[in-house]
């Protein structure tokens, strides 16, 4: 098992929107485990709007997104999104309680098949992603450690 802290940048960047603390336009969601799946919670409100009463459906993308991407930490890994594939099954309304969970289906060297899912707290699903992560090339970790130093300790 992993030290919990790789799932939740805590590096002096924390810029990502769906994450990251220090931006003050973002979501600043934080995951944790539960079994061998990342879960976070979230309750949008009235400037996550998409259809009148409605979350925005990219800012769902976003946030399975962000949870599928995070299995990668689970094995001290970086990834990006080489492709992400959502399915809506149900308006999610603003004000309640939406839960996020992401899971790894195959991990290879050179990529990492995920699969998530958001579900309102009755249990109906909101949507379901399923996704394909690559890992960093070395020129990108390498920008990456130049600009923010701190993250070599997550490479």
């Amino acid at each position: 098992m992993i030290d919990p802290s790789w799932l939740n940048d805590r590096s002096e960047f924390q810029q990502n929107f769906v994450h990251g603390l220090r931006n003050p336009l973002g979501l600043h969601l934080q995951f944790e485990l539960d079994g061998e799946r990342v879960v976070t919670t979230w309750t949008a409100d009235a400037p996550h709007v998409g259809f009148p009463g409605f979350v925005h459906g990219g800012l769902i993308a976003a946030v399975l997104d962000d949870a599928m991407g995070r299995v990668a930490a689970l094995t001290h890994r970086f990834v990006v999104t080489g492709r992400l594939e959502v399915r809506y099954r149900n308006g999610a309304p603003l004000g309640v309680p939406l839960r996020f969970e992401g899971w790894a289906t195959r991990m290879l060297r050179r990529a990492m098949h995920a699969e998530g899912r958001a579900l309102i707290a009755d249990g109906s699903e909101v949507a379901r992603a399923t996704g394909t992560y690559l890992p960093l090339s070395r020129e990108l970790e390498r920008r990456v450690v130049d600009a923010w130093p701190g993250f070599a300790e997550y490479l």
